[in-house]
Parts: C-alpha cells; sequence; structure tokens
C-alpha cells in the first residue's frame, strides 16, 4: 500500500515517473472528470481504460454504477443482485504496463463490491468475480503492445447467463467484428469453471 504521501501527490515514485510517466489522477479530478462524461450514466455501458494505474477510475465508475443498481428495486432485489452485480463488473475494463498496478486495481475492485454485498455470499459468485477481475483488467502495453491484447466480451442473453467472446483489441481498431472465440451460455455460478484463455492464437486459415 502506498503510503500518505505519495498518494496526495498521485505518485508511487519518482523512478516511475520517470521511467513510465505514471502520475495518478487524484480522486476531486476523477470525479470532475466522470461528471463532465457519460460513463455512469448507463450501467451496463462498457468502458475501458487504457491506462489504468492502480484504478482511480474504475473504481469510481463502480462505485456510481453500484450507487444507481441500489435504486433498481428488480435488479437490486435479492434473487437477481449477484448477477447485477457481476453484469455491471463485466462492462468495466482496465489495461496497465505495471503489474502491481492492476493486482492492486483488482484488490480495490473487490472491496467495492463487498461494500455493498456480503463477504458470505455463494461461491460461484465470488469465483466469477475473481474470473471477470482477472479477463477485464488486464497487464499490458497500450502503445507498443496492441497485438497481444485480448478483450473478453461478456454479454447476458439469458437472465443469471453469460455469452463470452474474445476480440483482439489489433481487430478492433481495425473495425473487425469477428470474434476469435466464442464459448457456450453459462451460468454465472459456473463461469470460473470455464475460464476464458485471453491469449488465444487467431486461426491460421482466416
Amino acid at each position: 500500500m502506498t503510503s500518505t504521501a505519495k498518494k496526495s501527490t498521485g505518485i508511487k515514485s519518482r523512478s516511475r515517473v520517470r521511467e513510465r510517466g505514471e502520475v495518478f489522477t487524484q480522486s476531486r479530478e476523477v470525479n470532475d472528470i466522470l461528471a463532465l462524461t457519460e460513463a455512469t450514466s448507463n450501467r451496463y455501458w462498457r468502458f475501458l481504460e487504457p491506462s489504468c494505474g492502480n484504478g482511480n477510475f474504475l473504481e469510481a465508475i463502480l462505485k456510481q454504477r453500484l450507487e444507481h443498481l441500489k435504486q433498481d428495486r428488480i435488479e437490486w432485489h435479492h434473487k437477481n443482485r449477484e448477477f447485477s452485480v457481476l453484469k455491471i463488473l463485466s462492462t468495466i475494463y482496465g489495461v496497465d504496463i505495471a503489474e502491481d498496478n492492476i493486482l492492486e486495481c483488482r484488490k480495490r475492485m473487490l472491496k467495492v463490491i463487498f461494500e455493498y454485498m456480503p463477504k458470505r455470499s455463494n461461491k460461484g459468485f465470488l469465483l466469477a468475480l475473481d474470473e471477470i477481475l482477472r479477463t477485464n483488467l488486464l497487464i499490458g502495453d497500450m502503445l507498443n503492445g496492441k497485438d497481444r491484447i485480448y478483450f473478453v466480451e461478456y454479454t447476458t442473453p439469458i437472465q443469471g447467463k453469460f455469452k463470452r467472446k474474445i476480440y483482439a483489441l489489433t481487430d478492433m481498431e481495425n473495425n473487425i467484428e469477428k470474434a476469435i472465440q466464442e464459448f457456450p451460455i453459462i451460468d454465472y455460478t459456473k463461469l470460473a469453471n470455464y475460464p476464458a484463455q485471453i491469449n488465444p492464437k487467431k486461426d491460421t486459415n482466416d
């Protein structure tokens, strides 16, 4: 965990600033920027932070979307709540070049979720949280390593179930909508039993 002094200046170390230009956006600026965007106006819109650091923006977006969710009597009903929370989490993506940032970001996102959900939730839900965080918060270089970045798209064709497709970032940038891999529809409680491999090889026959 970073010290209070480092958090207040928005850096972890001067060497990281020199080597990576790493400076974290502070909470007040994060909230001001989000107020000027539509990032949280629809809680199920997909959002990507290409240089997410340790998750300042993503944490704020998750909190705001969960607050919106609480106002929905149907989605927040105890029978639907777990799936609704997973749907929100599955729409939030982040990439960062530093492994420690991504690991910290995943922990922060989990902490936010546990502020709204009991830690004694069913095992399938907890494992699904870890699986979505693994696929959506990625270690990668968005400048020099785009060809090694893949995203898992989660859709919800049926209540309580996910459909997953894997797309290459380079294909997405070139408006190629063909998925590299697709997975069968699966109940959210079994999501982690069939993990999506996020570094698939393209079909050389295409």
